[in-house]
């Protein structure tokens, strides 16, 4: 390698160094870190919750006690643009699928105390923003079979509620944040719900629009192990207002929870929902799994790695360049003398 090529090197050297050092450095200090949502993210949990009245219903349709058990999936359908006055907002569209089984007792007004054993189906598709993953717009149903036994009779009590929302937030909060910190936000929603009951051959329906202001917070209080079916997680312990607990009627949705978030697994490991200071749902975390993304190291050391190749390839190509460039400026070699002709005593005429 000639001097000229060393020179040219060792700048490009001392780049890499740099730009590596710079790769594996610390991760940032913030304790939470946004994820980076791709097509076919899966998160599938186990639900459980106890509540005193039948979901979708207001307490003036009926009141009881009721355990509901279930498997909650959460999956992530791709970006997506939604349209808000005259522009559009980028989102993370995501679909939630809950099924499961509810038992307990319910007494409606004219018809008293019944058993009530059934099952239940959520199916809701949720756009959120990307920059704190809020929900800006939520379609969603809700429905219920349930076996009912009242006086000896048995008859099926059937559940069907709607819940079209819209939000606007302000500001939007920032998702990184470090343990001790806290973000809060204003929340707009103006919600359009439905609900269809029918118990014994007769059917009720309700339809109400309403706007909802409501303040979301969120506290980031420890970091600590959660050992869930999945397996044991380092998850950072959150106390937040409650969006969306699958399975569980719009009011309690507005309640509190405490929510284990863990980086490693892009989403909460565990969540628990509370309304007036009592524990009413839990989400634990079975399973996950990614879509085709590029691989967990990338984010730290996707950049070096692909410097020191570049770089490796500049270097290699500008050396066999100039080798190249030697060998073809290198003065060929003299060709070999001629014998000399002999003089004299030749007969040179024609025969």
């Amino acid at each position: 390698m000639g001097r000229r090529t060393r020179t040219l090197v060792w700048p490009i050297v001392f780049v890499l160094a740099v730009t590596a050092s710079v790769g594996i450095a610390s991760p940032a200090t913030a304790a939470l870190q946004k994820p980076a949502y791709s097509a076919g993210d899966h998160w599938i949990y186990i639900t459980t919750a106890s509540i005193s009245s039948f979901p979708g219903l207001n307490s003036s349709q009926g009141s009881g006690q009721f355990g509901l058990v279930g498997q909650v999936e959460v999956r992530v359908i791709g970006p997506a643009d939604i349209p808000r006055g005259n522009t559009s907002v980028h989102t993370v569209q995501v679909l939630t699928r809950a099924t499961g089984f509810l038992n307990g007792t319910f007494q409606t007004p004219g018809f008293g105390s019944a058993d009530v054993t059934g099952t239940f189906t959520t199916d809701a598709t949720e756009y959120w923003e990307n920059q704190s993953y809020l929900s800006i717009a939520s379609t969603g149903t809700t429905s219920y079979v349930a076996h009912v036994t009242y006086i000896g009779l048995p008859t099926d009590l059937l559940v069907d509620f709607r819940a079209n929302a819209t939000t606007s937030i302000s500001p939007i909060p920032t998702f990184d944040l470090d343990v001790g910190q806290q973000a809060t936000a204003n929340l707009v929603t103006h919600v359009n719900l439905n609900s269809t009951f029918t118990f014994f051959g007769q059917t009720r329906s309700q339809s109400n629009a309403t706007d909802v202001s409501s303040t979301w917070r969120r506290d980031v209080l420890s970091r600590e192990n959660v050992t869930v079916e999945a397996g044991t997680f380092s998850s950072y312990r959150l106390n937040q207002t409650a969006a969306g607990f699958s399975g569980l009627p719009p009011g309690i949705s507005a309640g509190n929870e405490t929510a284990f978030f863990s980086n490693d697994v892009g989403y909460y490991t565990k969540r628990e929902a509370y309304e007036n200071g009592s524990r009413v749902g839990e989400m634990r975390l079975k399973s996950y799994s990614f879509g085709p993304a590029p691989p967990s190291w990338l984010g730290t050391w996707g950049l070096p790695l692909l410097v020191i190749a570049v770089v490796a390839g500049t270097i290699l190509a500008i050396v066999f360049w100039r080798r190249r460039k030697s060998r073809i400026r290198q003065p060929a070699s003299p060709p070999a003398p001629a014998d000399a002709p002999a003089s004299g005593g030749g007969d040179d005429r024609a025969r």
